[in-house]
């Protein structure tokens, strides 16, 4: 029976792929960026909204953020979460350990973490649905490549499209029931805010009294708000289309098949460029939009490919970005705890005092931080915190040696 001690070592270089690292650590970045109008409360601002861009007109902004980014960055690291879920269980299966248990327990650790982010940090979370979703991961695994690739379609574009065009266009209220229980929930403890200016008020200038109604309910609005739009389909397409990549990793052929990588690109900025081209132009967004339905994944996969045509030639770049990467639990709660600190009340309060530009200012010198202090945590240790935290977690510890009397 192989020992589990042998397992909880964090993998080492040699059994890392750095280009995929480096993704995920453009992934992040990519991440930041999405999320940085929520930081200042353009979401919740209602006629603020054109006083919040400063120099940028709401045109603009839309044509940025729905057609470069909004969903795009999100996608990538769904795609990276279910290719890790591939080579961690052909590293466990390898070592003669049960590969499916360790990830169940894996998930259950990752949901504690999202429930965590969710309730006390960042609405936004996507870490409680990847552990909800991770549960069934392993179902897929008996699949092939051909079914896996049809299933990850059907879910990423014809479910969703189906469900919006049946569901939230001829019943456009089916969803109040829900969004009734998790205000319900809200209210039951202690929450005062009804509308989008109450909620913008209490982000920004609210205390440890605002912050509970919102610990106790944030779960509950994020469920509600990832059913609605469908994106848990999306999400666990994705993750299948990432777990057909780890498969090709595994065997040598991805990294390295430029042939696949110019293919995916091509096709990705043929079907996405157009279809972001008409979700930039939608204001306010909305993801169940089909130009948003059609054209978000093609073209995330689009900047996976172009990424990883590039990264090849670009070294120092690659190392740089993959310490971020590998410590991408650590980096992405650790970017909510800075940005919460800046924008809420409960810290600076900048929410609603910043513009657009000086926002992205701010992102672009964190996420440089965010590099110098991965590049010299890991020159000390061998994984970010949360990650040794959350192996830990996983893996029960080592029991103390027997000492056997002569």
């Amino acid at each position: 029976m192989t020992k589990v001690s042998g397992l909880i070592e964090p993998a080492g270089a040699s059994d890392r792929f750095t280009e995929i690292d480096a993704l995920r650590g453009f992934a992040l970045f990519g991440i930041l960026l999405a999320n940085l109008p929520v930081w200042i409360g353009i979401p919740f601002a209602g006629e603020r909204v054109p006083e919040l861009m400063g120099s940028v007109t709401q045109q603009q902004f839309a044509a940025v953020f729905n057609g470069i980014l909004d969903g795009k960055f999100y996608t990538i690291f769904s795609a990276l979460f279910g290719l890790g879920f591939s080579l961690q269980l052909e590293r466990l299966d390898a070592r003669g350990a049960d590969g499916r248990r360790i990830f169940i327990r894996r998930m259950a650790v990752l949901l504690v973490f999202g429930l965590i982010h969710i309730c006390l940090i960042w609405p936004g979370d996507i870490l409680m649905l990847y552990a909800l979703l991770g549960f069934t991961l392993p179902l897929f695994r008996p699949l092939s490549d051909r079914v896996l690739l049809a299933t990850s379609a059907v879910l990423i574009f014809v479910l969703p499209s189906l469900l919006v065009f049946f569901v939230n266009n001829q019943s456009p209220g089916w969803a109040s029931p829900m969004w009734d229980w998790a205000m319900n929930i809200y209210v039951a403890a202690g929450g005062t805010a009804t509308t989008d200016s109450e909620y913008f008020n209490d982000l920004a200038t609210g205390g440890v009294a605002e912050l509970i109604p919102r610990a106790a309910s944030e779960w509950a609005f994020g469920i509600v708000g990832r059913i609605e739009d469908w994106r848990f389909l999306k999400v666990l397409g994705t993750m299948l289309l990432g777990m057909w990549a780890g498969r090709l990793l595994v065997r040598g052929n991805l990294i390295g098949n430029r042939t696949l990588l110019w293919r995916v690109l091509l096709v990705g900025l043929a079907i996405g460029v157009p279809c972001s081209i008409v979700y930039a132009q939608q204001m306010p967004h909305q993801q169940s939009h089909w130009s948003s339905l059609l054209g978000t994944a093609p073209l995330g996969f689009a900047y996976a490919a172009a990424f990883l045509l590039i990264i090849p030639y670009t070294p120092r770049l690659r190392r740089i970005l993959a310490d971020a990467g590998r410590m991408a639990l650590t980096n992405y709660i650790g970017t909510s705890v800075v940005m919460g600190l800046i924008f809420y009340g409960i810290g600076l309060g900048m929410m609603g005092t910043l513009k657009v530009p000086e926002t992205y200012a701010i992102g672009l010198l964190f996420f440089a931080l965010m590099l110098v202090w991965s590049r010299l945590w890991l020159s000390r240790y061998k994984q970010g915190p949360l990650e040794w935290l959350w192996r830990r977690l996983t893996y029960p510890p080592k029991p103390p040696a027997k000492v056997t009397m002569a």
